[in-house]
């Protein structure tokens, strides 16, 4: 015991930690403002499972580092209360926290625990220690900080065990005891010393133990382990469901609206947060279908790019914070572009925007909206882009639609079927929302008919706008151009209002995301379901009963990011398929963790000019899934095209068919009288 060395310890540790963190905070105040404090249950409800309960980190192919990191997490809560007590002692022997004095049965269970957690987190700092120095696995990035840091954990926890073990010699207690695992498996490791040198020992321990504990402190917000810090506050400010899949919308009626992310200023508060916030572990590239195919992203190398970005700009954005008028559009107009050396053009035009990097991040960073983001200053402002997005732009433009067909060939597909027009003034129930691809793409023309071959047998009230439909604008958000989507947006919800629309049904998910969750900032709140979803509804309501669809033919199913990912829709496809008697052999990747078509976030439209074609890699592994033939199944335009062209590209047109979720049920249909039909007839 030595208050003046330990008040002295504190101040020279605890007084550097202070500045430090407040100058890594500071140019956050410069970035866009963004509301984060609503709905504080949900927030804290997401903390408990994602932040405190580490719900992330139990995938199966991930398993062992997550639950390494598990230990260590768990052992830093449970010894926060330790290092409070031991800076105690620190100032008197008698100290002690309220409630957990070591004669107390609530102190001597916590000191139990304790025991228990300094073992385990010493098992998980080396295990981590081996996979940095010997196993060096591709997706870390090793760094000497990450193993400084760790060498930090095991020496905490062996001075722990080291000042534990010296007090049970010099108490004469030697032996094990389960009241103390780890104190006393020290004390049995030390038996051999005297009690002088078992003094000195403890002593030492204790003092170095302290003062590792401060360097530890000083060295977090120098560098990635800031998320030490960071990453719970991550978690509690994540965005919110419903919605959470939309992109906010730009105002662009302001004088001062800010079109995109020009420089690090344009970003809002919180993804300067996730820069900070990111681990490094690499989870996010796994299964990005950008990044295992050969492209130039990674969303944790974007992360660690804007993270250094952010402090090189440190001085610039503090002096931004605090400037006003004209000198803060000058102090932000001398900012470098990211475009220009932090994240390359190649790297935000790769990404198809499926989500997998937001699912798999077990601190809940957001780093599509900000990939979108830098789109948007391309389009909007730099008017910058692959060619085949400015086409795309042209044909919506003028067409109402992507391939740039006549708007009045739009009821084509429907030609023979005496459809109901939402126009003719007759009640009906759902809008049969057809989409852009299953209007104009002869290939999904057939999806559409099937569709509306389903809603008539299970007796459904529908209709369809026809002429009147517009595309939802999903492709021209994703690429960048939000004033078109806007435009597309402001049409839709003017013509449902015409029309009273309570309910749409749609085929394409990317038509069910803009639908449902981005439509309502423009005043557009419906009940919008997948064709899936309501197949799986009329057959538990018993309006649809279905035979055979494939008879015995092999199938697997591939979950489009937009409907699982996205929308949570997962499980309704397969008990469509169910229903249709199709046994559905899982993929290895699948549901919320299924792997992209390659077709998301508008690269339907571009070329796919760098690295290997994602659709290849994505029939492969359903090829395998099948042994060689099958069908997949599918329940997403885009994702039919992409899949059927990857089959065709491999040489598998003989084997393996691509077919969609409505076609297996409407065959199901004719085959529960009249016997198994052909695939897809």
């Amino acid at each position: 015991m030595s208050p003046l060395a330990t008040a002295l310890l504190l101040a020279a540790g605890l007084a550097p930690f202070a500045w430090n963190l407040a100058r890594r905070l500071r140019p956050l105040r410069a970035l866009r403002a963004e509301q984060r404090l609503d709905r504080p249950l949900a927030r804290l409800s997401g903390l408990l499972r994602f932040g405190l309960a580490q719900r992330r980190l139990f995938d199966r192919e991930e398993l062992v580092p997550g639950l390494l990191h598990v230990l260590v997490f768990g052992a830093f809560l449970v010894l926060a209360l330790r290092t409070v007590t031991l800076f105690g002692l620190g100032f008197s022997e008698a100290f002690a926290l309220p409630g957990l004095a070591p004669s107390s049965p609530a102190g001597r269970a916590y000191l139990v625990a304790k025991d228990v957690v300094v073992l385990a987190a010493l098992a998980g700092a080396l295990g981590f220690l081996w996979r940095r120095l010997v196993t060096k696995p591709a997706r870390l990035t090793l760094s000497v900080e990450g193993t400084l840091v760790l060498g930090f954990i095991v020496a905490l926890m062996l001075t722990e065990l080291a000042f534990d073990g010296a007090a049970r010699l010099r108490a004469g207690e030697v032996g094990w005891s389960a009241a103390a695992p780890g104190g006393s498996l020290a004390a049995l490791a030390m038996s051999g010393l005297s009690l002088a040198a078992a003094g000195l020992l403890g002593a030492a321990a204790f003092w170095l133990h302290l003062a590792v504990v401060l360097a530890f402190l000083n060295v977090l917000p120098l560098g990635k382990h800031f998320h030490v810090l960071t990453a719970l506050p991550n978690v509690y400010l994540r965005a919110l469901p419903p919605g959470a899949s939309a992109l906010r919308p730009l105002d662009l009626e302001r004088e001062d609206a800010v079109f995109g992310t020009r420089s690090v200023a344009d970003l809002s508060w919180k993804e300067g947060l996730d820069a900070y916030a990111c681990t490094e572990c690499g989870r996010c590239q796994t299964h990005c279908p950008a990044h295992t195919t050969g492209k130039p992203l990674s969303a944790k190398e974007v992360n660690r790019a804007v993270r250094a970005h952010l402090r090189e700009q440190e001085r610039p954005l503090v002096a931004l914070a605090a400037a006003g008028g004209p000198a803060r559009a000058e102090l932000q107009a001398a900012l470098p572009a990211l475009a220009d050396g932090v994240v390359q053009p190649d790297t935000f035009w790769s990404c198809t925007t499926c989500g997998w990097c937001e699912t798999a991040c077990p601190v809940l960073i957001e780093n599509v909206p900000r990939l979108v983001d830098l789109r948007r200053q391309a389009v909007l402002v730099d008017a910058v882009m692959p060619d085949e997005a400015g086409r795309i732009f042209r044909n919506l433009e003028t067409q109402g639609n992507p391939w740039g067909i006549g708007s009045n060939k739009r009821t084509e597909w429907c030609e023979g079927l005496d459809v109901p027009r939402a126009a003719s003034g007759e009640p009906f129930e759902w809008l049969f929302f057809v989409g852009c691809a299953g209007a104009f793409d002869e290939r999904q023309k057939k999806v559409s008919r099937a569709i509306v071959r389903i809603l008539r047998e299970a007796g459904v009230s529908f209709a369809i706008l026809g002429d009147e439909e517009t595309c939802t604008g999903d492709a021209a958000r994703r690429l960048g151009n939000e004033y078109l989507f806007q435009q597309q947006a402001r049409a839709s919800v003017e013509t449902f209002g015409r029309y009273g629309v309570r309910k749409i049904l749609v085929q394409c998910p990317h038509c069910l995301n803009t639908l449902r969750n981005e439509l309502p900032a423009f005043g557009g709140r419906y009940e919008v379901v997948h064709h899936a979803e309501l197949v799986d509804r009329l057959v538990a309501e018993g309006r649809l009963t279905l035979g055979d669809g494939l008879g015995q033919v092999r199938a697997t199913y591939h979950d489009p990011c937009y409907l699982a990912r996205h929308n949570g829709v997962a499980e309704a496809p397969r008990r469509a398929l169910a229903a249709a008697g199709v046994q559905v052999t899982e993929l290895p990747r699948s549901g919320r963790t299924g792997f992209c078509c390659g077709a998301g976030g508008g690269r339907m439209w571009l070329e796919e000019k760098l690295g290997t074609r994602v659709n290849r890699s994505r029939v492969d592994e359903a090829a395998a899934a099948l042994g060689g033939a099958g069908v997949i199944a599918a329940a997403c335009p885009f994702c039919i095209t992409m899949l059927k062209d990857g089959v065709a590209e491999t040489g598998r047109e003989e084997a393996i068919h691509v077919l969609d979720v409505a076609e297996i049920v409407a065959t199901a249909m004719r085959t529960r009288t009249a016997g198994t039909q052909t695939p897809g007839a």
